[in-house]
């Protein structure tokens, strides 16, 4: 994998399941229903007009309550009503939509500005305005976009529970390299661990996501670039050169299986771009890559002061650079000496305005809106409900026989030759996959939905790899229905709270496992915090790996000897094991899917080119605490009064300018997930 960082950087995905997971995405349907407002209802005795709700608290992260403007108009009757109606709303969040469902909405109370009196909606008497504002807000559900829904809720929502940090994550920095000219960084899970393929003198090494063979007749390396060769008498070291010729080892190989993409790119032919540098990393590494000395432009009438000649987050600030990777952000006085973590972020930072080129670090600069919205995102519980029963057709399969290594501090054994998250307490086996528990009597099953998880468990600490799975809760089990309910969090993907931010990772790096079985060697990898450039991407609330969205922590090789069925091709040219003989459900970072999540699309996309026309949106009208209506019209702000919307003389109340900000911002953000989903769609 190339460093996405770098100006050669190829987006590719790591293998086979990684492809398919992309395939599965993009015929994916997106959601049949986005919010639209204003939504009229029309009945027998007359029409309502709901307008969009205004969020005024979220009880348990299970109920709603909100101010809706509506506008009432009786059938044959002149008599027109337009005030704020209270209600409560079950909430259902749908994190892979992006929205919030509200259900079984409540008239709580009402206000009238002008027309009919509040008298006519109350809640004491029967009149037909009020029927039917309870038949129009019972015809059906409401949406509304989830970034609006966390924007507008109360500056202090929730905050004695956005303010734990998670314990014992590790705040020191990764490797950080610099480089002044084009490069590409390739990472290898430790030491360099190669697997012969039979029947020729070529060796591939499985523990790193390029395709990397050792040649032992030559003695030489090759790694396949973006299509091109290239060659080396050292793996980490010397200088890569592109080959113009092959042993004929690679061809038998290329042969043996029927070609594919391999045989494209025999015999070699010549790279289309001089091919960047390649630098190695044996641990988890950030390519910074700057095209000469660093490019200051001021940010606007602060010191502060971003690298305009990288893609890297890079800034200074009266003498210092700061660098943020994975949520954290670092510090340096000399870009060749080493790095600290940084324990107060200058006040500077939150000085970046919404619309800079680096407007999007603002989720990690404490204080700022964007990062009290993650920090919400962090700890927003998700639901998965499966019956007692389910489970019975579960298949963890093993490389060899089950083998389990102690969790330290803990009673636990975690499976270390499995891509699944197996553990073992006092003779019961417990598996936790997709934001669910099951347990087992064995290692290899049968599992059933378990409805209650040993304690233990929730003792482990973050310097273990299987850390997030402490993030999934057995909620309630229901003995009459037989449904199981857990409740999980963003945690169990591997973003955590730290502080008054969101991070990626523990910080912690886990070398991970080599298991020979059979004919075939598998590579486990334990979650990276650092090496693929991961960022924050609001659209979809978590972290992704910039042009890496699909991380595959397992890879599997197989010797030429093996039949055609038993083979498949990624797009990169590397051979890999199909489902049948291979692990079938890699798990691992930014791979988990909570209730049939689709996987973390990255990148933004352009409407223009999309040719995406996102209709999601909410209207003009805001209600104040107390019900007050006011509009926003060409660029003016307005207020119902005397059957009239009249100017305001001052401005509007505070509460409201920020219900306008919030959905502005929202529903922005919420388009911009429609057009990246409605792109990978088409």
């Amino acid at each position: 994998m190339k460093h996405p960082h770098s100006p050669s950087a190829r987006v590719t995905l790591p293998s086979f399941i990684a492809g398919l997971l992309y395939c599965m995405a993009c015929l994916a349907e997106l959601p049949a229903d986005i919010p639209l407002y204003p939504v009229t209802v029309k009945e027998p005795k007359g029409s309502v007009v709901i307008h969009h709700p205004v969020m005024t608290g979220w009880r348990d992260f299970e109920v709603a309550t909100a101010w809706v403007p509506v506008e009432v108009r009786l059938e044959g009757n002149d008599n027109h009503w337009m005030g704020s109606v209270k209600v409560e709303a079950d909430t259902e969040v749908r994190s892979d939509e992006r929205v919030v469902r509200l259900t079984n909405l409540r008239l709580v109370e009402a206000t009238a500005s002008d027309g009919l009196s509040p008298e006519a909606l109350s809640l004491q008497s029967s009149p037909v305005p009020r029927e039917l504002v309870k038949e129009a807000f019972s015809s059906g559900p409401r949406l509304i976009s989830l970034e609006y829904f966390l924007r507008s809720l109360p500056e202090d929502f929730a905050q004695e529970l956005i303010a734990r940090p998670a314990p014992g994550l590790n705040p020191a920095p990764p490797r950080i390299i610099i480089s002044k000219r084009p490069a590409q960084l390739m990472l290898i899970d430790g030491p360099p661990r190669k697997t012969s393929i039979d029947g020729i003198g070529l060796e591939y090494v499985v523990n790193t996501d390029w395709d990397v063979f050792y040649h032992r007749g030559s003695d030489r390396w090759y790694v396949i670039n973006g299509g091109a060769w290239l060659e080396n008498t050292q793996l980490a070291g010397g200088d890569w050169l592109v080959a113009t010729e092959l042993p004929g080892d690679f061809t038998t190989l290329a042969l043996s299986s029927g070609g594919g993409n391999l045989q494209k790119i025999i015999p070699p032919q010549p790279p289309e771009f001089p091919p960047a540098a390649i630098i190695i990393s044996y641990e988890p590494a950030e390519l910074v890559v700057i095209e000469g000395e660093p490019r200051l432009v001021e940010i606007g009438d602060s010191e502060l002061r971003y690298a305009a000649n990288t893609e890297s987050d890079l800034f200074e600030l009266k003498g210092r650079y700061y660098l943020l990777l994975s949520g954290r952000w670092f510090m340096t006085r000399d870009l060749k000496r080493k790095w600290a973590p940084v324990t107060e972020l200058p006040a500077e930072f939150s000085s970046i305005p919404a619309d800079h080129p680096r407007a999007y670090v603002r989720v990690a600069v404490p204080g700022t809106e964007e990062a009290r919205i993650a920090l919400i995102e962090a700890v927003l519980p998700r639901t998965t409900e499966l019956d007692a029963s389910a489970g019975d057709s579960l298949q963890v399969n093993y490389s060899g026989d089950p083998a389990f290594v102690p969790i330290d501090g803990t009673e636990l054994f975690r499976a270390s030759n499995t891509p699944y998250q197996v553990f073992r307490h006092n003779n019961f086996y417990y598996l936790c996959l997709e934001g669910a528990w099951y347990r087992s009597a064995a290692a290899g099953g049968p599992w059933k939905a378990a409805v209650e998880v040993p304690q233990a468990i929730y003792t482990i600490p973050p310097t273990d790899p299987a850390y997030n799975v402490t993030f999934v809760r057995v909620d309630t089990f229901d003995d009459q229905s037989g449904k199981v309910a857990y409740k999980s969090s963003n945690g169990y993907l591997g973003t955590y709270t730290a502080g008054p931010t969101v991070v990626h990772g523990t910080g912690y790096y886990h070398n991970g496992a080599n298991d020979r079985y059979r004919v075939y060697s598998s590579w486990y990898y334990h979650p990276y915090s650092y090496g693929y450039g991961a960022r924050y991407h609001p659209a979809y609330g978590r972290y992704g790996y910039w042009g890496n969205p699909y991380p595959v922590h397992s890879s599997v090789t197989l010797p030429a000897s093996i039949p055609e069925r038993d083979w498949r091709w990624d797009g990169r040219g590397g051979k890999q094991a199909v489902s049948n003989r291979d692990i079938p459900n890699q798990v691992g970072e930014e791979a988990y899917r909570l209730n049939g999540s689709k996987p973390l699309q990255q990148g933004a996309v352009d409407a223009t080119q999309s040719g995406v026309n996102v209709a999601a949106r909410g209207d003009d009208i805001y209600a104040s605490l107390d019900g007050t209506l006011f509009r926003r019209s060409t660029g003016n702000w307005q207020i119902y009064r005397d059957e009239t919307w009249q100017p305001v003389s001052d401005s509007p109340p505070a509460e409201v300018l920020r219900q306008f900000e919030a959905r502005q911002a929202g529903y922005q953000t919420y388009n911009d997930f429609l057009r990246m989903e409605r792109s990978a769609s088409e």
